[in-house]
C-alpha cells in the first residue's frame, strides 16, 4: 500500500521501522489515564507484544501502516487486523493507531484512519471497527469525526 492522504504518506512497515514503532507504543497509554483497574505495565507489555508479533508476521492477517510526512519522517502508525463480529463475521478491526506527539494537529490520524479503512476495503470487509477507553477523549472525538460511532458499552467489574 502505498497511498498520499492530505500530504500523508502511507506505507506498509518494514523491518526497520521496529524501533520508530516501539517507541510510540508508550503513547498508546498517554491519555488522561486507564481505568484504576488496568495494570499500565501489563498492559504494555500486552501491546509490545502483539505489535512485535504482526510485524514479525506472526499474526495472521495483521498489518502495520507507517505514515511518514512531506520530508519522509516517520509521524505515526497504525496497527490493523481480522475480528470477528458477533453478527457479521470476520471485520476489520484497528488495533492501535498512534501519532508522534510532534506531529498531532496535523492530519496524521485521519490519514492512517482513511489508509485503515482502505486496507479493510481491499480485504471484502464490511465494517472496520475499534476500542477506545472512555477516558480517551480527544481519539474520541477523532474517531467520531471520521464516521465512526459507538455501538456498545463494555461493563467490567474488578474480582477480588
Amino acid at each position: 500500500m502505498l497511498i498520499d492522504v492530505a500530504g500523508v504518506h502511507i506505507r506498509y512497515a518494514q523491518p526497520d521501522d521496529r524501533d520508530f514503532i516501539v517507541g510510540l507504543v508508550p503513547e498508546l497509554l498517554a491519555f488522561d489515564s486507564p481505568p484504576p483497574w488496568r495494570d499500565p505495565q501489563q498492559m504494555a507489555a500486552v501491546d509490545m507484544r502483539v505489535i512485535g508479533e504482526a510485524l514479525e508476521g506472526r499474526s495472521p492477517g495483521a498489518s502495520i501502516l507507517i505514515a511518514e510526512d512531506g520530508q519522509g519522517q516517520r509521524v505515526g502508525f497504525i496497527h490493523l487486523c481480522e475480528e470477528e463480529d458477533y453478527y457479521c463475521g470476520t471485520c476489520g478491526h484497528v488495533g492501535d493507531v498512534v501519532v508522534a506527539p510532534a506531529a498531532r494537529g496535523r492530519g496524521v490520524g485521519k490519514a492512517l484512519l482513511a489508509a485503515g479503512e482502505q486496507w479493510a476495503r481491499e480485504r471484502g470487509y464490511r465494517m472496520l471497527t475499534l476500542n477506545v477507553f472512555l477516558g480517551n477523549k480527544k481519539a474520541r472525538a477523532l474517531y467520531e469525526e471520521v464516521g465512526f460511532r459507538p455501538e456498545t458499552v463494555r461493563q467490567v467489574k474488578k474480582l477480588a
